[in-house]
C-alpha cells in the first residue's frame, strides 16, 4: 500500500490543503505556503515516537489561533492498495482488515486515518479514528493498536542534516553525530574521516539489508520513460552490485551521508522487516554541489518506498517526471495543489517540454507567470522596456519563454495544469494571428474546464516586433544602424532588413533599449506599457 492523499484543515501554516501523492511526490511553492507544515502533520502522525499522537497548542493555524481559543486542526491521511483487492489476499495487509474500506467507483481498497484536536481554553483534546468510504467513523476498541501497526508498515523517516534537527521534537539518536556536511567529507581525507565513511556504507548496507527489500529490477526504458526522466541513475538489480561495483570515492561519500541519514531518522524505531517507509525530504540540494546532488538523489531514488521532497532545485526537477510535481499556490488563506495531467499530452509535446523547459528553463516551473514570447528577440528586449517602467519581472515572479520552436500548445496546457499564469506576445503577421486563435481555444478551453483564466494575450499591430518598434518611436535608431547614404526613397522593411544584416535582431533590440534607456519611460510604446501591467497583475495574483 501507499499514501494517496494528505487532506489538512487548520495545522499550522496551513489553513486548508488537499495533495495527491505518487511514489514519489516533489512539493515547489513560495516560501510560507505551507510545504513544511505539510511534511510536518505527515511525521507528527506516523513518523513521531509518540504514537497515536497528542497535538500542542503551536499546531494550531498560527493565522487564525492568536489568542483565540476554541479553535480546530483536521488531517487526514489516505492509504490504498496497488491492485484492487489485494489487501484481502495478503497476510501481511489483511492485519489491518478492520480499517480496509472499498470504495465502489474504481474497486480499490482503502485506509482513511483521521487525527482531530480541539484548542480549548483548558487546553488541546486529540482524537484519532478511522473512516470507511463513505466518511463515517470505523468503531474498534483497537484504534491506538492499529495505528502503531500502521505506522510501523509505512514508517515516516525524515532525512535531514544535523543543522535542521534542532525545533524538532522526538529524540534524534545524537544525529549530529551521524550526519556531516558533504563539503566537509570530500576535503577531509584522514583516516578518521575515512572510518566514519566506512561505517556510514555498512549502515546502509545494513539497514537495506535488515528493514527494506531488495531494489527491483528494472525493466527496458521506453522512449516516454527516456523523456520523463532524463539522465535519471538507472540499471541496477540490488544494493549488493551497487556496493560491490562502486569503486568512486564520491559515490562511497555520498551513499555514506544517505546511510548515516538512515540511521538517525531511524532512531531504533521498531520496523517490520518489510516496511515501505514514507520518505520526507526538505530541499535535499542545500549546501550540495548540483553533481553531488544528481548522485545522491539517484541513490534516493532506488530506496523501496515513497519519497515526499520539497526543492528550489531546477537541476533536480528536470530529473522528474512532471507528473510528480505538486506546485503549491496560496490564494486568500487557502493552499491550492496543482499537478499535470500526462494524459493531456502526447510524447511528442513531453519532448518538447522536456528540451525548451526542463532541461533549459527548469526555474520556470517555480515562476508565478510566464510571458509567452516568439523569438530571442523580444526575451532581450520586454525585460529592460519592462524594468524601465519600473517593474522588474524576475523579481514579480515572471519568466519569459520563446514559444516559437516548441509550440504554445503544450507550453500553456502545462502553465494551466500547474496553476502557472501565462500571457501571449504574437506577431501580427498571419503565423502570429493563427498562434493567437490558438491559445484563445486553450483559454477558453480552461475557463470552462475550471472555471477560472490565468491567461492573456496582446497582438502587435504590425507584422513583427521589429516592424512594431520602427513604426512606434524607434524609426530613427534602424535608420542609423542601416548606415546607407540615401533612406529617403527606401520602405521601412528595406531598412528594418538592412540594419538587421549588419547587426541581428537580437543587437537591434539592444540598441533600442539603450536608446530607450536615454529618452526615459515615455519612448516605451503603449501596448508593452500596458501588456506589462497585465503580466504583473497575473503574477501577483499568486504573491
Amino acid at each position: 500500500m501507499f499514501l494517496e492523499k494528505i487532506d489538512i484543515t487548520g495545522f499550522r501554516g496551513l489553513s486548508k490543503l488537499s495533495v495527491s501523492l505518487g511514489q514519489t511526490t516533489a512539493l515547489i511553492g513560495e516560501n510560507t505556503w505551507g510545504k513544511s507544515s505539510l511534511l510536518r502533520a505527515l511525521w507528527s502522525l506516523m513518523g513521531h515516537d509518540e504514537i497515536p499522537y497528542q497535538f500542542v497548542a503551536e499546531d494550531f493555524y498560527r493565522a487564525a489561533c492568536d489568542g483565540i481559543n476554541d479553535q480546530e486542526l483536521a488531517i487526514r491521511l489516505t492509504f490504498r492498495e496497488h491492485r484492487p483487492g489485494i489487501s484481502q489476499h495478503s497476510q501481511r495487509l489483511n492485519r489491518l482488515s478492520a480499517i480496509w474500506t472499498r470504495h465502489h467507483m474504481d474497486m480499490f481498497h482503502r485506509i482513511h486515518y483521521v487525527a482531530k484536536a480541539r484548542l480549548q481554553t483548558g487546553g488541546v483534546i486529540t482524537e484519532h479514528y478511522f473512516e470507511d468510504a463513505h466518511g463515517s467513523r470505523i468503531p474498534d476498541e483497537n484504534t491506538d493498536e492499529l495505528i502503531r501497526l500502521l505506522s510501523s508498515m509505512n514508517p515516516v523517516l525524515r532525512l535531514r542534516d544535523s543543522r535542521s534537527i534542532s525545533g524538532l521534537s522526538g529524540p534524534t539518536v545524537e544525529s549530529d553525530n551521524y550526519i556531516e556536511d558533504i563539503s566537509d567529507l570530500l576535503q577531509d581525507c584522514t583516516p578518521e574521516r575515512q572510518q566514519h565513511i566506512t561505517e556510514g556504507v555498512y549502515a546502509a548496507e545494513y539497514l537495506l539489508d535488515r528493514y527494506f527489500m531488495n531494489v527491483p529490477r528494472r525493466s527496458k526504458r521506453s522512449q516516454r520513460d527516456i523523456i520523463n526522466q532524463p539522465g535519471a541513475l538507472h540499471g541496477l538489480t540490488d544494493w549488493h552490485d551497487l556496493l560491490r561495483n562502486m569503486d568512486n570515492d564520491t559515490m562511497q561519500q555520498v551513499l555514506s551521508r544517505i546511510g548515516h541519514a538512515l540511521l538517525a531518522a531511524h532512531s531504533g524505531r521498531d520496523l517490520e522487516n518489510e516496511a515501505r517507509p514514507i520518505y520526507i525530504l526538505e530541499d535535499p540540494e542545500s549546501r550540495l554541489h548540483p553533481t553531488m546532488m544528481s548522485i545522491a538523489w539517484g541513490l534516493i531514488q532506488q530506496l523501496p518506498g515513497q519519497k515526499i521532497l520539497t526543492t528550489n532545485s531546477g537541476d533536480l526537477l528536470a530529473t522528474l517526471p512532471l507528473g510528480q510535481i505538486r506546485r503549491l499556490v496560496r490564494v486568500n488563506g487557502t493552499t491550492h495543489s496543482y499537478l499535470m495531467d500526462e494524459n493531456r499530452f502526447s510524447a511528442d509535446d513531453l519532448r518538447k517540454i522536456t528540451f525548451h523547459v526542463r532541461i533549459n528553463r527548469p526555474m520556470s516551473l517555480f515562476a508565478r507567470c510566464w510571458l509567452l514570447v516568439e523569438g530571442e528577440t523580444e526575451l532581450w528586449l520586454l525585460s529592460e522596456l519592462a524594468q524601465l517602467c519600473g517593474y522588474h519581472l524576475p523579481g514579480e515572479g515572471v519568466r519569459i519563454i520563446e514559444y516559437a520552436q516548441c509550440g504554445f500548445s503544450p507550453l500553456i496546457k502545462l502553465a494551466n495544469d500547474l496553476g502557472i499564469n501565462w500571457h501571449m506576445l504574437a506577431d501580427g503577421d498571419e503565423a502570429g494571428i493563427r498562434y493567437i486563435h490558438g491559445a484563445r481555444r486553450l483559454l477558453t478551453d480552461e475557463h470552462q474546464r475550471n472555471g477560472s483564466s490565468g491567461g492573456g494575450l496582446t497582438l502587435l499591430p504590425n507584422r513583427d516586433i521589429e516592424h512594431f518598434l520602427y513604426m512606434h518611436g524607434f524609426a530613427d535608431v534602424y535608420r542609423r544602424e542601416a548606415v546607407l547614404r540615401d533612406l529617403r526613397n527606401l520602405p521601412p522593411n528595406k531598412i528594418i532588413e538592412r540594419a538587421v544584416s549588419r547587426r541581428s535582431k537580437p543587437g537591434m533590440a539592444l540598441a533600442v533599449i539603450e536608446e530607450a534607456m536615454q529618452r526615459g519611460v515615455d519612448s516605451v510604446p503603449v501596448l508593452l506599457q500596458k501588456m506589462f501591467d497585465r503580466v504583473v497583475d497575473l503574477a501577483r495574483r499568486q504573491a
